[in-house]
Parts: structure tokens; C-alpha cells; sequence
């Protein structure tokens, strides 16, 4: 038996919803919801909100892919304001920060930053091709970080800086475990969480140790085109499906293939956890931002990530 909604919008038929990280518990923003927004959040698993400046319906990353995945949804004492519990995709905030709450205001009413701006939004919105433009930049990076965490030696602080420099690395093996997880994930044979943050730790897990062999080979971006990989996928495709194909790739692994081929094998991969995400209605460029969002936790990297190369 279905009941009435127990929640009292306003006179405009919004309520406020605060957003806040399921893992960290930090509170992301502040948006209004309407009967419509709330449902579509509901039937997707996505946040949705109202605009009440463009007077229009929007998804939270329509346009920057930086997603909210819905944990739990909770109403307040009088029923007429939400708090909604997510696994955030990349920043939340339009201007580029972890959060929309990165200024402090001091007692001269000066404001004061207080977190590190993880993306440049300019990059993000600033286009018009910038779902495409996005993604290459992002994997730019992305590429990038692990070159720098192989041309620097970070050794004692780092394990992924000490597999980059070693002469004989043991990656390639961990491709295969990988895909072999994700497939697991796919097909209901292995479970850590909820089922989309499964997708994402898993797939970028695989795209971790992909891009370990990559950039330890010598692989650049120019040739593994990890954009134009992440970019082929096909949503039509079952969970099932992408699953088997998982799993017949991770039979190939490891390979004895060197330059060029390898580059092609390794792209492949990547071709193939993106079609896994894509099948699980999850933006692959999302997997990329977990793993660089990690890479940002590291205090080693604090200077590249302030200061990233001119790609």
C-alpha cells in the first residue's frame, strides 16, 4: 500500500536537502528539492534537484560527470528539510573544491580558503565539447601522476613510487585479478558494499594496476589513449555480458607483449572496464577521478597536484 509523502514542502514546493559524505561525513552543499527531483533521485540512485534561478530540473554532474551516488535519504524533526547521504564522484563544488563549505569566515568577515582546489572548473564547463575535452585532460593528469610518482623516488613513502622504479615489476598478474573482481561484481559473485561503489572500487583498481604497467613500460598517453578508451563502451550491454568478457580478458593475462602491442592490450583493457561501468549505468571517467582522487590524499604529491603539468 503506497502513503502519502510524508514531507512538508513551502508555498514554492521545494524543501532544502543537505548533502553529506556517507565516508567522510563532511557536508558537501545545500540544494531544494521538489516532488519531481525527489523522485527522480529515488528511481536513479542519483541526486536531483530544482533550480529555482533556471526554474528547471537538474541532476547534480550532468554536465561535470561529478555524480551523487544516494546512501540514504532522512527527514528532520518537522518533516520539511532532508539530509542525503552520498558516495560523492570527485568534487562536489562548481568551483572546482571537495566542497560547496571551503571558505571559513573570519571574525573581520574576511573569508579565509581552507581546502585545495582539486579540479580547474574552467576545464570542466568551459566548453562546448567538454564531456570529451574532460576526460582528456582528466586522464592527462591522471597519466601524469603516475610518471611523476616514477621520475621521482618516493620510495620510503610510497609502495606505487617504489613498482615504477623497480628493474622487474610484479603488475601484469594484477590485471587479471582485477578483472576477474570486477567481473565478480558484475555477476553478483563478489561483493564488498552496494553494488555501484563495488563498480568503482573495483574498476579503478584494475585501471590502477593497467596504468602501473603502462607507465612503468614507457607507455605515454599519446599511445595508450586511455580517453579514446574510456570513451568505448556501449550501455545496451547487460551486466552479464560485460562480465564474460572480463573474464575472457583476464585469461590473456599476463601477457609477454612489449611497445606498441602491449600499448594496444593495455588500451583494451581499459576499453573493457569502461564498458563494465557503462553497464552498471556509471560513467567510466568516474573510475579515473576515484583513482586521482586518492592520489590526492598523498601528501608527496601535494606539489604536483598544486602545480600539474601543461598537457
Amino acid at each position: 500500500m503506497t502513503t502519502e509523502l510524508p514531507i512538508q514542502f513551502d508555498d514554492n514546493g521545494l524543501v532544502p536537502a543537505v548533502i553529506q559524505d556517507v565516508d567522510t561525513d563532511a557536508v558537501l552543499m545545500v540544494g531544494f528539492v521538489n516532488t519531481e527531483a525527489l523522485a527522480k533521485t529515488r528511481e536513479t540512485g542519483r541526486v536531483h534537484y530544482w533550480s529555482r534561478s533556471r526554474a528547471k530540473l537538474w541532476k547534480k554532474g550532468e554536465t561535470s560527470g561529478h555524480e551523487q551516488i544516494v546512501d540514504s535519504i532522512s527527514v528532520n524533526c518537522e518533516l520539511n528539510s532532508l539530509l542525503i547521504k552520498v558516495r560523492q564522484i570527485n568534487a562536489v563544488c562548481h568551483d572546482g573544491y571537495p566542497t560547496c563549505f571551503y571558505r571559513r569566515l573570519e571574525d573581520d568577515n574576511s573569508l579565509t580558503t581552507t581546502a585545495e582546489r582539486w579540479f580547474d572548473p574552467r576545464a570542466v564547463y568551459g566548453g562546448e565539447d567538454q564531456a570529451s575535452m574532460s576526460l582528456e585532460a582528466l586522464t592527462r593528469l591522471w597519466l601524469a601522476a603516475y610518471e611523476h610518482l616514477k621520475t621521482n623516488d618516493f620510495s620510503n613513502e610510497s609502495g606505487t613510487s617504489m613498482r615504477l622504479r623497480s628493474v622487474k615489476p610484479s603488475c601484469q598478474p594484477r590485471i587479471a585479478d582485477e578483472l576477474r573482481e570486477l567481473a565478480g561484481v558484475l555477476d553478483g559473485t563478489h561483493r564488498h558494499g552496494a553494488f555501484a561503489s563495488d563498480v568503482l572500487l573495483e574498476g579503478s583498481q584494475t585501471l590502477y594496476w593497467t596504468v602501473l604497467v603502462a607507465v612503468h613500460a614507457g607507455i605515454g598517453w599519446a599511445e595508450l589513449r586511455p580517453d579514446r578508451a574510456l570513451a568505448t563502451h556501449e550501455p545496451s550491454i547487460s551486466t552479464d555480458s560485460a562480465a564474460r568478457l572480463l573474464r575472457d580478458e583476464s585469461a590473456n593475462w599476463p601477457t609477454n607483449s612489449t611497445g606498441a602491442r602491449l600499448a594496444a592490450e593495455l588500451h583494451a583493457v581499459l576499453a573493457l572496464v569502461a564498458q563494465a561501468a557503462s553497464s552498471a549505468r556509471i560513467d567510466p571517467g568516474a573510475l579515473v577521478q576515484r583513482d586521482l582522487n586518492e592520489l590526492r590524499t598523498r601528501p608527496y604529491l601535494a606539489e604536483f597536484f598544486r602545480h600539474p603539468p601543461r598537457t
